[in-house]
C-alpha cells in the first residue's frame, strides 16, 4: 500500500511540472523545480526499494564482506542523497537571496539617481514659495515689461538656470492674477496664455488645493507642446507674503525624461522588466519610454524578510503573461511613487544550471571515493578475515601446526599471531590441566589434614568453662564464654554486615576478656539513643578495633583506671539522617598529626602496626562500602580524652543470614 501511493505520487508530480513547465519558461521551470517534482519523490521510492532489499540481504547473509560491501554502499548512497538535498535546499535560498538583494542595491542607486533630480525640483518650488522678489511680483501684479516684471524675471531666471534638474522642467512659469513669467527649455512650445489655459486644465483644482505634492494625474501629454510631450505637473500655490491667502501659483513641467535617460544608463537584463508607478498610474519601461498599462497578477508570496532595508517590498507574483516572478520595489521621494524590477530568468536559470554540473561533480567525486574505499576495505579486511576463519577451520580440525601466513603487520596480523601462539600451546595446556588436575588432588589432602574442626575448639572452651564453674573460677568462665562466642561470630556465616544489636554484643564480649585481663581497672558503658538504631547496619568488627585503640593507645599508657563510652544517635548532614557512634576514651589523647597518621597509617614497620592499621582499615572498609562522606573522624587532646566518631549511613538491616547476638548466645548456652 506505501508504495502504491508513493507511485502514484511521483506521477501526479511528473504530470504537475510538465503542466507547469509548458505554460511557463520551461528550461528555468525544469532546473528550479527538477529536485522538487522528479528527484525527491523518485529517490525516497528508490531508497524504500533498496532498504526492503537490504533488509534481506543483510539478515539472510553471513558473509562480513557482503555486509560490509552493502554498508559501504548504503552510507555512500545515504550520503548523496543528504548532499543532494541539503545542497538544493541551501543553494535555493542563496540563489534567491544573492538575485533579490542585487537587484535590491541597484534599484536603490538608481532611485537615489531619480531621487537627486526630485529633489532639485522641490528646492526649486521652495524658492518660488518663499522668495520675496516673487511674493512682492504676485502681489502688485505689474505689466509685462515694467520694472518690476523684468527684475523679477532675471532673477527668477537665473535661479532655474542654476538648478541641475532645469533640463527636466521644459516649462516653469509664475502666474499671477493677470500676469505671469515663464521659463521654457523645449521647443515647439506653444505661445498660448498661461493664465487662461492653466485654470482650464482637468487636474488644475485638484493639484492647487492638495495638502501636499500631488501627481495623481500621472504623466500626462504636454497640453502647450505640439508635438504630445509627456510630462509630469506640478500645481503649487503662493500665497501673500503677510497672510496665507492666495496669490497666485506655481506651475512646473516635469519631463519623462528625468526617469527615462537614467533607465537607459541602467544594465537590466532582456528578460527582466522595469516598472514605474505613479500614483496609481503603473508604466512599464520599453523600447527607451514609459508605456502605461494595467498590471494583472496575484500575489503569491511576501519576501520583504530578504530586503536589505525596511523600505524596500519584495513579493512573488503569478500573471498570465509572464508567470510566476519575483518583483523588488523601492520607493522614490515622491507621495506614492515607486519603481520596480522583476529578476531575471535567464540569470536564474544559468545560476541554476552552474549549481546543478557543481552537484554532479561532487556527487561523481563522492560516488568514485566510495567505490576506491570499498574495495581497499575489501582487501584490506575480508581477505584477512577469510584467511584466519580458514585458519580456524584447521585448528578445530586437529592441526595446532604454526601458520605464518596469517601473520600481517597489522591487528589481523596480531590476531594471527595470537591464533598460531593458541593452537601452539593447546597440547601444553591438555597436559598441564592434568597435571594441575592431580596437584590439586594432593593440595585438597593436605588442607583436610590442617583443619581444625572449630567444634573441637568450641567444645574444648565449653570444657574449660564447666571446669572453672565448678572450682568456682567464675572469671575463667566469663572470659572462655566470651572468647567462645567470639570465635564463634568469626567462624559462623559470611556475611559482610550485621546490625548494630550484634555488633554490641560482640563488643561486650570482647571487652569481657580485656576487663579480666587488666583486673577491672577499665570500664566500658554504652548508650543508645533510640531502639530504631538496633536494627540498622554496620559492618562487622567495625567497633572492636576502635575500643582497643582506645585500651592500648588511650588507657594503658596512662598507667592508672580508665573509662570508656559508647554513644550511638543520630546525626543530620546535607539533610540526609545519619548514625555517628562515638567512641571516647579519658587515656593520654594525641596531637592532630597523630590522628591523621592513625587513619592514614599504611607503615608495617611500626610496632603498633596492627593496632594503628586496624583504625585506618576500618576507615576504608567503610568509605568502600557506604562512599567517601562516610568513615572515621577523630578528635583528641592530649592529657585529657580521644573521641573516634563513626559515620554511616541510617540503613535497617535486611539479611536473613545475619545471625543475631541472642542466637549465638543460645547456641553457645
Amino acid at each position: 500500500m506505501e508504495k502504491f501511493i508513493i507511485v502514484f505520487t511521483i506521477f501526479y508530480n511528473l504530470f504537475t511540472f510538465f503542466q507547469k513547465a509548458l505554460s511557463e519558461n520551461v528550461f528555468f521551470y525544469f532546473n528550479m523545480h527538477f529536485f522538487k517534482y522528479l528527484v525527491f519523490p523518485t529517490t525516497f521510492f528508490l531508497s524504500l526499494c533498496y532498504t526492503e532489499c537490504m533488509k534481506k540481504t543483510v539478515y539472510h547473509s553471513k558473509s562480513i564482506r557482503n555486509r560490509i560491501l552493502i554498508f559501504t554502499l548504503s552510507a555512500i548512497l545515504g550520503m548523496c542523497l543528504l548532499i543532494s538535498l541539503f545542497s538544493y535546499y541551501i543553494f535555493r535560498h542563496y540563489l534567491q537571496n544573492t538575485l533579490i538583494q542585487s537587484t535590491e542595491t541597484s534599484l536603490r542607486l538608481l532611485s537615489e539617481s531619480m531621487d537627486n533630480s526630485i529633489d532639485e525640483v522641490y528646492r526649486l518650488v521652495r524658492y518660488c514659495q518663499t522668495d520675496s522678489n516673487i511674493a512682492n511680483y504676485i502681489e502688485h501684479n505689474p505689466n509685462p515689461g515694467s520694472v518690476l516684471s523684468v527684475s523679477t524675471y532675471d532673477s527668477f531666471y537665473e535661479e532655474c538656470s542654476r538648478n541641475s534638474s532645469y533640463n527636466y522642467m521644459p516649462r516653469i512659469a509664475i502666474v499671477s492674477q493677470e500676469h505671469y513669467l515663464q521659463v521654457v527649455t523645449a521647443t515647439y512650445s506653444s505661445t498660448a496664455d498661461l493664465a487662461t489655459l492653466i485654470p482650464g486644465l482637468p487636474y488644475y483644482e485638484e493639484l492647487l488645493t492638495a495638502d501636499d505634492y500631488d501627481f495623481s494625474p500621472g504623466i500626462v501629454s504636454d497640453p502647450f507642446h505640439r508635438a504630445g510631450r509627456k510630462v509630469l505637473p506640478v500645481i503649487r500655490p503662493i500665497t501673500y507674503q503677510y497672510n496665507n491667502r492666495q496669490a497666485g501659483y506655481l506651475f512646473i513641467e516635469i519631463s519623462a525624461d528625468l526617469f527615462t535617460i537614467p533607465l537607459k544608463d541602467y544594465s537590466c537584463p532582456s528578460d527582466s522588466f522595469l516598472y514605474l508607478s505613479i500614483a496609481g498610474h503603473t508604466y512599464i519601461y520599453e523600447n527607451g519610454g514609459l508605456q502605461e498599462f494595467t498590471p494583472e497578477y496575484s500575489i503569491l508570496d511576501d519576501l520583504s524578510a530578504y530586503s536589505l532595508t525596511g523600505t524596500t517590498h519584495i513579493s512573488k507574483i503569478h500573471s498570465s503573461a509572464k508567470g510566476e516572478q519575483i518583483l523588488v520595489t523601492t520607493p522614490l521621494d515622491m507621495p506614492d511613487c515607486y519603481l520596480s524590477q522583476s529578476i531575471s530568468h535567464a540569470e536564474r536559470t544559468n545560476q541554476a544550471v552552474l549549481f546543478m554540473g557543481i552537484l554532479a561533480c561532487i556527487l561523481i567525486g563522492i560516488l568514485s571515493i566510495g567505490v576506491v574505499l570499498m574495495l581497499l576495505m575489501n582487501r584490506m579486511i575480508t581477505v584477512p578475515v577469510s584467511r584466519l576463519q580458514t585458519r580456524m577451520v584447521r585448528i578445530a580440525g586437529g592441526d595446532f601446526s604454526r601458520d605464518p601466513s596469517v601473520e600481517w603487520d597489522h591487528e589481523l596480523g596480531d590476531i594471527g599471531r595470537g591464533i598460531n601462539d593458541l593452537s601452539e600451546n593447546v597440547s601444553e595446556l591438555m597436559e598441564k590441566r592434568l597435571e594441575d588436575e592431580k596437584q590439586k588432588q594432593d593440595l585438597e589432602y593436605k588442607m583436610l589434614q590442617s583443619q581444625i574442626n572449630p567444634h573441637f575448639l568450641y567444645n574444648t572452651l565449653n570444657s574449660i568453662k564447666w571446669m572453672a564453674t565448678i572450682q568456682g573460677a567464675t572469671g575463667i568462665s566469663e572470659m572462655t564464654t566470651s572468647l567462645s562466642r567470639l570465635l564463634k561470630s568469626i567462624s559462623k556465616g559470611t556475611s559482610l554486615l550485621i546490625d548494630i544489636r550484634e555488633e554490641l554484643s560482640l563488643l561486650e564480649n570482647y571487652f569481657t576478656i580485656q576487663s579480666y585481663r587488666y583486673g577491672g581497672t577499665i570500664t566500658m558503658d554504652i548508650q543508645v539513643d533510640n531502639e530504631s538504631l538496633y536494627n540498622s547496619e554496620i559492618i562487622k568488627f567495625t567497633l572492636q578495633p576502635l575500643v582497643e585503640n582506645a585500651i592500648f593507645h588511650g588507657i594503658e599508657p596512662k598507667g592508672c583506671a580508665g573509662h570508656i563510652r559508647i554513644h550511638v544517635g543520630y546525626e543530620t548532614s546535607d539533610n540526609t539522617e545519619k548514625i555517628r557512634i562515638d567512641v571516647t576514651d579519658d587515656g593520654v589523647g594525641m596531637t592532630a598529626d597523630k590522628a591523621a597518621q592513625v587513619l592514614r597509617s599504611n607503615d608495617d614497620s611500626s610496632a603498633d602496626f596492627f593496632r594503628e592499621i586496624g583504625v585506618s582499615n576500618v576507615h576504608k572498609r567503610l568509605q568502600y562500602q557506604f562512599g567517601a562522606e562516610y568513615g572515621i573522624t577523630i578528635e583528641s587532646k592530649e592529657g585529657e580524652y580521644t573521641t573516634m566518631s563513626i559515620h554511616i549511613p541510617n540503613i535497617p538491616l535486611h539479611n536473613n543470614e545475619t545471625v543475631s547476638s541472642e542466637t549465638i548466645s543460645s547456641e553457645n548456652t
